[in-house]
């Protein structure tokens, strides 16, 4: 058993490792599976930052280019997105269930980003990472117990090879409230949103358009008009609203 437990952890520092080494775009070819618009990538004044030509001379925005990576809106790629002090790199595919195989890939950026939430929270808020999901959980210690609440969750579903996000907290979406005391609501919610991001990122190209969406149908004007029952594309990825008691249930899967 000892040696069962040896070999999947250093499967997954191994997977952990292939994730975190990202090649500059420039360095890469158009798999077969690619979709995007033609063109090629030139360097901006910031360092790690690139730009991407189309072949008429246009700079790319909000778009996907032919080796599969996202444009932002303002036109800038970065190799990797500083999330609660855990960097992710840049995605050029959706991570589907079958090919996350198991969460233990992604411990080292969790525990990233765990140093951050506990050195800012002082341990309110734990991510847990378990083989098939992932949580964030609020923490109350007293003399005499450790009670932990689940606020957000994250699940591999088979059914679509995609996963389930069940969302059990308020977020703060883009409003970046803070106080000066971390057991205010405000901040709490900035955090909390800022866990749903790292995952959004962990798995698809575009992760703050699929996070916002679901900030803004659980929180605020549904903006991207997320729907009961149906699939509603954002970026790179379908979510469809599911009903449920009490909190907001999502799922999502990739667009192509």
């Amino acid at each position: 058993m000892k040696s069962r437990s040896c070999l999947r952890r250093i499967t997954a520092v191994i997977l952990a490792a292939a994730l975190i080494t990202v090649l500059s775009p420039a360095e890469t070819e158009a798999g077969p599976g690619a979709m995007g618009v033609k063109g090629t990538w030139t360097p901006t004044p910031v360092e790690g930052v690139l730009s991407y030509v189309t072949t008429d001379g246009k700079f790319l925005a909000d778009g996907y280019t032919a080796d599969g990576y996202y444009v932002n809106k303002n036109g800038f790629w970065m190799g990797a997105y500083n999330i609660l002090g855990a960097m992710v790199p840049a995605r050029n595919s959706w991570l589907t269930a079958a090919d996350v195989g198991d969460f233990e890939m992604l411990i080292p950026i969790m525990k990233s980003a765990q140093k951050k939430l506990t050195n800012d929270l002082h341990g309110w808020r734990v991510i847990s990472v378990f083989s098939s999901h992932m949580t964030l959980s609020s923490v109350v210690s007293t003399e005499k117990e450790r009670t932990k609440t689940t606020r957000l969750s994250i699940y591999k579903n088979p059914d679509f090879n995609g996963y389930t996000i069940e969302v059990r907290t308020p977020l703060a979406g883009d409003e970046k409230e803070m106080t000066d005391d971390a057991g205010e609501w405000s901040s709490m919610a900035l955090y909390d949103y800022q866990v749903l991001r790292l995952w959004m990122y962990c798995i698809s190209r575009s992760g703050d358009k699929v996070a916002q969406a679901i900030y803004s149908s659980w929180m605020d004007n549904n903006a991207n008009g997320l729907r009961v029952g149906e699939w509603v594309t954002v970026g790179d990825t379908l979510v469809k609203y599911v009903p449920s008691n009490g909190a907001g249930l999502y799922e999502i899967r990739a667009v192509f």
